[in-house]
């Protein structure tokens, strides 16, 4: 059973919001004219801040059913952030998104009473609207907060440190480095030293099965090695953005 808002509780969550996109970055007009001259076209919709179903994005068991159609559950948002505040919901908290209800209620509220624009005078006590902080996206000039994901002008992915297929080519490549360590410690050096100074050294040192099992351990080493400098490297550097989804 699903605890959705009725008509009514829609049409109040969306006036509330002034019919604009609750997401402090992206604020889009929700409605519009349509082609045919008797219809509007609707891009907005009320989502939940507590999932309405078991199992659904920041659910809370404590709620009463009623609580979860209130209007106090539910955000004004368009078709694209109201998706990526339930499929990235770790990165969207509970209390982020009340924070973007008040900030758009707020806002809202001075548009109505006709303060649109004005600059708080230095000894008012209103809140002032906190400017985010982020990354400019390079493919749509969006600020990305610091910390998410993905960028909401353009969907674009953004990837601190390495991509997952760069973290599996610098295993690779520790790999081949610990591999070789190995190979020169454990069969190059007996064998160097046997013929240089008649030493009778098995390879791997005589240790036999336990040889091999170091000589893993230093394979899996070189690679975690080689991925951690890499990692660390990147993450100096801005993030970048990428249209696909590196798998």
């Amino acid at each position: 059973m699903r605890d959705d808002f009725t008509d009514k509780t829609k049409r109040v969550i969306q006036e509330r919001a002034g019919n604009h996109c609750s997401n402090p970055e992206c604020r889009v007009l929700t409605s519009g004219p349509n082609a045919h001259p008797e219809k509007s076209t609707k891009t907005g919709v009320a989502a939940h801040i507590t999932a309405a179903s078991t199992g659904g994005p920041r659910y809370n068991p404590h709620l009463t059913p009623e609580q979860r159609q209130s209007a106090e559950n539910g955000i004004w948002l368009c078709q694209n952030c109201a998706h990526f505040i339930d499929t990235d919901y770790l990165n969207y908290s509970v209390e982020l998104l009340c924070d973007w209800k008040a900030q758009a209620e707020r806002i809202a509220d001075d548009e109505t009473k006709g303060r649109r624009g004005r600059l708080p005078t230095p000894d008012s006590t209103e809140p002032e609207y906190e400017q985010k902080e982020g990354w400019g996206c390079p493919f749509c000039g969006t600020v990305v907060e610091f910390g998410k994901s993905v960028c909401l002008g353009c969907h674009a992915e953004v990837v601190p440190g390495l991509t997952r297929l760069e973290r599996q080519e610098a295993a690779q490549t520790g790999m081949m480095i610990g591999g070789g360590i190995g190979f020169l410690l454990f069969i190059v050096l007996p064998n160097w030293l046997n013929s240089s100074f008649g030493w009778k050294i098995a390879w791997f040192w005589g240790w036999g099965i336990y040889g091999f099992v170091v000589g893993a351990i230093i394979v899996l080493g070189g690679a975690a090695t080689v991925v951690y400098v890499s990692e660390q490297k990147k993450l100096r550097e801005p993030p970048r953005f990428f249209r696909q989804t590196f798998r």
